[in-house]
């Protein structure tokens, strides 16, 4: 897949939080006082299918997808159902931990969320209550559980906060900024010469447009390309002759954007050979990539100090604290997680394929 789901958005951007409410079957999972029904489940189960569907674009909902295999010896299907149930047990400690720290929700919350489910049942049910607890019985609950369902979800907010966030009990410290940048950024220095494409105008020189409002290219080819293959026979021979790269990008890059380089991480949006050639280096080296907007090379630098509190460096580093923080957040709820109690008999007889899938909710 492009993409994996991890942790954490408040927890992440999939955490959904579950109700404990007696009518929802059995208990399927329980940590403390707190637990998560069979119920529950099977809606968290088919609102997950739902954003594997929407947002992972190699996903199929084939029962040939789901036997086929994501890595040695586990199926698509372990790997989503496993992920489903690490995160809805995240969700349960968050339950419990709001309880256990003494927290409440604000009045006003449960009056957005009334008003939230206000609209759902004028929208999909006309205003009617039972119409819209019938739409919801395919995923396993109703208005009230959904209602605590989205209670839930505030309170795993509130738990991050209280623990994370900037007045919370253990905040983000230079320590920890210093931590997640070694685990997960590398900085390189990029030079790039484009000789793969122009942008298309049309004979009156106005530059044209794609559907999508993008602008047009095609294929750059004559006497420009032929300077711009020369520029690039250039830097290849100034750095086979062991000239400094930062005197070759300054005499001969076109991207010139970062004075301290890039900071990436895996899913920087950038170039993608690029991103993935950046962390196959050690710091010191350089390789030369072809890609379908140019040619680039790129050298691993060493990290600076405090690279997140340097403006120059602020597309990288946008909201960093929250980013290292829901790391935090994600590793401490994962130390709790072996505490949480499993019906594995019942868990058993789910599958995301034979989930139905959510959207709407």
């Amino acid at each position: 897949m492009k993409k994996t789901i991890g942790c954490i958005g408040v927890l992440c951007a999939l955490l959904m939080t579950v109700s404990g409410c007696s009518s929802a079957g059995q208990n399927i999972m329980t940590y403390g006082g707190s637990e998560i029904t069979e119920n529950e489940f099977q809606f968290y189960l088919a609102t997950y299918k739902g954003r594997f569907k929407q947002y992972y674009t190699d996903f199929s909902d084939t029962s040939a997808f789901y036997a086929s295999e994501f890595s040695e010896g586990i199926t698509y299907e372990d790997y989503l159902f496993d992920m489903v149930v690490e995160n809805v047990k995240r969700t349960l400690v968050c339950d419990e931990l709001f309880d256990e720290l003494g927290l409440k929700l604000n009045s006003s919350v449960e009056e957005q969320i009334d008003a939230y489910i206000g609209d759902y049942i004028q929208e999909y049910a006309g205003g009617s209550k039972n119409q819209f607890n019938a739409a919801l019985s395919q995923y396993g609950i109703n208005a009230a559980m959904l209602k605590e369902i989205y209670l839930r979800d505030e309170k795993s907010a509130a738990v991050f906060s209280a623990l994370y966030g900037e007045s919370g009990t253990t905040p983000v410290t230079d320590a920890d900024r210093s931590a997640y940048l070694n685990e997960n950024y590398v900085r390189v220095r990029h030079i790039y010469v484009n000789n793969k494409y122009v942008y298309a105008a049309d004979e009156d020189g106005y530059q044209l447009y794609t559907e999508d409002g993008l602008k047009q290219t095609k294929a750059m080819e004559g006497e420009e390309l032929e300077a711009k293959n020369a520029l690039i026979a250039a830097i290849d021979e100034a750095l086979a002759s062991a000239d400094d790269f930062e005197e070759v990008y300054q005499a001969f890059s076109e991207d010139k954007y970062y004075a301290n380089g890039y900071y990436l991480t895996r899913t920087t949006d950038f170039v993608s050979e690029v991103v993935g050639s950046a962390f196959e280096l050690d710091e010191g080296e350089f390789v030369k990539i072809e890609s379908d907007v140019g040619t680039h090379y790129i050298k691993r630098l060493p990290m600076d100090e405090t690279p997140w509190s340097d403006k120059t460096n602020a597309d990288f580093f946008t909201d960093y604290d929250t980013v290292v923080a829901e790391d935090l957040f994600g590793d401490y709820l994962n130390g709790l997680l072996p505490e949480v109690t499993v019906d594995e008999e019942i868990l058993s007889t789910y599958s995301v394929e034979t989930s139905e899938t959510n959207y709407r909710f």
